[in-house]
């Protein structure tokens, strides 16, 4: 066999999804013009149908013709590939059924009115949907300066986490829904994970900073990689005391961005014109 013919056969890997694996498969034959038996297949996710309607995901296969050895590149995806894809949706889908809406969501006559058993049951809450997920994880309460709060640990907390926090966002959005249908007066329970959202909030803070400064040098504006709603309240605080700057949001969804305007660019306007 020539270079060419094999360097045809074999092209490459290739990353394709479906309701279960066997559609995943289908895809990736199709794909490659062969039978199942002909190619390597490396199951990334067998997918679910998710938490109470929320959070489902496809199954995710990486394929080859048989030959094709992974890149070291695309070993290292298979792991951030496998992330749960959760998206939080504020209407009735977010329980499956009402048999299950009946098992989390009770009357107010039933629940604590006690702030610490309300914390409790919060917590309760999260183990249970963790454990329903598949994603092994241990819930404490712990207390900061702003009060308390719930502590996931665990040996691998990657796909709790989610990609820049989103699958952490989206538990505790779930976690609190479930929280005010039980309880109307129940202020919230913030969702941390060894310290994640400290670490992060530090990174945007001085990103924001960093970018304050650019805008005010060049005087153009600025604007950030899209960020969820609890990121972008922070640089909005972050830079407010910040003279000559000014922020706002534009896009819509997952797309939303911060914008960071320097309150006076005729230094840079000037510039331009003369350029």
């Amino acid at each position: 066999m020539t270079q060419k013919e094999s360097s045809e056969l074999t092209r490459g890997s290739k990353e394709f999804d479906g309701k279960t694996v066997d559609y995943a498969i289908q895809a990736a034959c199709r794909y490659f013009e062969a039978k199942p038996d002909d190619l390597e297949i490396n199951i990334l996710t067998r997918g679910s149908t998710g938490i109470f309607g929320l959070g489902g995901r496809k199954a995710k296969i990486r394929a080859a013709l048989k030959g094709v050895t992974l890149s070291v590149k695309e070993k290292e995806s298979v792991e951030e590939n496998v992330q749960v894809q959760v998206k939080a949706e504020a209407d009735s889908s977010v329980f499956e059924s009402p048999e299950m809406r009946e098992n989390f969501i009770k009357s107010g006559k039933d629940v604590p009115e006690d702030p610490v058993k309300d914390l409790s049951s919060a917590l309760q809450i999260t183990e249970e949907l963790l454990s329903k997920a598949g994603l092994p994880g241990e819930v404490e309460i712990k207390h900061d300066k702003e009060g308390p709060y719930l502590d996931i640990s665990g040996e691998d907390l990657s796909l709790i986490i989610g990609k820049e926090g989103q699958n952490l966002d989206a538990l505790e959005y779930i976690v609190n829904r479930i929280m005010r249908h039980r309880l109307k007066d129940f202020t919230g329970v913030k969702l941390e994970a060894q310290g994640y959202r400290e670490k992060r909030e530090k990174i945007i803070s001085l990103l924001a900073h960093r970018m304050a400064t650019k805008a005010q040098k060049t005087g153009r504006p600025v604007t950030l990689q899209p960020l969820g709603a609890r990121e972008r309240r922070l640089v909005h605080l972050t830079l407010k005391a910040v003279k000559g700057i000014r922020t706002h949001s534009i896009g819509e969804g997952v797309m939303r961005k911060v914008v960071i305007n320097p309150s006076r660019s005729r230094h840079r306007n000037t510039k331009d014109k003369s350029a």
